[in-house]
């Protein structure tokens, strides 16, 4: 879903949280809240797409540049696509936008790419 600013995604971003999470919701307000934060503000282009991993404990927040093949980020994307139930989001802060993705598909994109 598009937005019109960077408030209401901001905003839709803290209700899936809010929603999905039953523990460790600091993982959300004292790591992944503030990157999420620090990379809005950010030039890079690779700051502008991120996916956000929403379980019922906790929240990991990844830049989509660094899920690479054998990176620690595409490990950490893969193990709780297998061991965990988790909500898995891209989120493009250029297009206001974020939208539920389907895990495996976008690992076969990923590995496809590489």
């Amino acid at each position: 879903m598009k937005y019109q600013n960077i408030n209401e995604l901001d905003a839709r971003i803290e209700r899936i949280v809010k929603k999905t999470v039953e523990s460790y919701y600091t993982d959300w307000k004292n790591y992944d809240r503030p990157k999420y934060m620090g990379l809005k503000g950010s030039n890079d282009r690779h700051d502008k797409k991120l996916i956000l991993i929403a379980r019922r404990c906790g929240t990991y927040l990844i830049r989509t540049a660094d899920i690479k093949p054998g990176s620690w980020s595409h490990t950490l994307f893969e193990y709780y696509m297998e061991q965990e139930r988790a909500d898995y989001y891209e989120i493009n802060l250029d297009r206001l936008a974020i939208v539920k993705i389907d895990p495996e598909q976008y690992m076969k994109e990923i590995k496809k790419a590489a």
